[in-house]
């Protein structure tokens, strides 16, 4: 079992950017020490809430400050303006500065803010998404003179420099729609859920068409990664983590709300109240519950823990709740602890 935190670097109060960025520095070095396999930087634009707009620069800064952690973007979001090209090298350069530790999520968005703020149209988002990771999937193939042409993207004799350490390098896929579980079957990539509020047995059926498919493709099953983001909050005692871990949800959850919602469409709220599949709050025994529950049920390889709620938790609180996590939890799910899950 692998455990990782996907990061957002939310905005605090009273700090500047520069500020956060040096406590969220921090905070990934102690992932790295206290032996999380991988930390994920989220990709958002325009709201204040996440301070990054990059998620393969953060990714560069983390990678002179670790030494064995993977750096995972949790996801580059492709029709944002991004060339496929450009994508691949600076993925190339990070898994240089980090000494081949890059995993590259990618993914297509989601926040209609985000596409407004780009001039990007929501609704042909899935159009240009496939047409860049088309591009960058021949580009991670073949690094050197690459000829390519997609009706957005076309170019001659592209070689990339530098050249990664990874090769090729790990290239996970955000799978959120029904059809990108599919996809990535297909494509026999490691996926990165988003549950919150779905219902148990369509996310468990969306991750049986990803198997069915990745199978049916020829691919190796033991190369299968099925990742579960979980928002996350840890304490000794468990009613004073539920508290603390509902108090921020209410918080962050009103604040997604409130930028995702079209009101001209009447979309149906995604985040109208606290995520119930992707919970992981209590005490440490409550999270192993918790887990085992979900590993049976689902059969993942891998969470994701969200532990920064739109700034609401303290740099203390989301320390003290990563050190019982890795000190009480995690140890419960390496190879030969006796649960059957490496």
């Amino acid at each position: 079992m692998h455990f990782s935190h996907l990061v957002l670097c939310d905005r605090r109060e009273g700090q500047s950017s520069q500020e956060r960025y040096e406590q969220q520095l921090a905070e990934v070095r102690l992932m790295d020490q206290l032996g999380y396999w991988a930390c994920w930087f989220a990709e958002h634009h325009f709201a204040g809430y996440a301070l990054v707009p990059d998620c393969l620069l953060m990714a560069a800064a983390a990678a002179r400050e670790t030494r064995r952690i993977r750096l995972g973007t949790g996801v580059v979001v492709l029709p944002f303006q991004h060339h496929p090209i450009r994508v691949v090298e600076q993925a190339a350069m990070v898994d240089c500065l980090s000494g081949g530790r890059l995993e590259l999520g990618l993914g297509r968005g989601y926040q209609p803010h985000e596409f407004l703020g780009f001039g990007v149209k929501l609704e042909e988002s899935q159009e240009r998404f496939d047409q860049a990771l088309t591009v960058v999937r021949q580009a991670l193939a073949r690094l050197q003179g690459l000829d390519y042409a997609t009706p957005l993207f076309q170019g001659r004799q592209a070689s990339i420099y530098p050249k990664p350490v990874q090769n090729p390098i790990p290239c996970w896929g955000a799978s959120i729609s029904e059809g990108s579980f599919a996809r990535y079957g297909a494509l026999g990539r490691p996926i990165l859920t988003f549950p919150a509020n779905q219902k148990p047995e369509a996310l468990r059926a969306q991750i049986d068409t990803y198997r069915r498919v990745y199978r049916e493709h020829g691919h190796d099953p033991a190369r299968m990664r099925v990742a579960l983001t979980m928002f996350c909050y840890v304490s000794e005692s468990s009613a004073e983590a539920n508290e603390t871990f509902e108090r921020g949800m209410a918080q962050y959850f009103g604040f997604l709300d409130s930028i995702t919602v079209d009101a001209e469409k009447h979309q149906h709220s995604l985040y109208d109240r606290i995520p119930t599949l992707a919970r992981l709050s209590g005490s440490p025994e409550d999270a192993v519950k918790r887990l085992r529950e979900l590993i049976d049920y689902f059969g993942v390889t891998d969470f994701l823990n969200v532990t920064q709620f739109a700034g609401y938790l303290s740099h203390e609180q989301i320390t003290r709740s990563m050190r019982l996590f890795a000190d009480r939890v995690m140890p419960h799910f390496q190879r030969g602890a006796g649960n059957g899950h490496g």
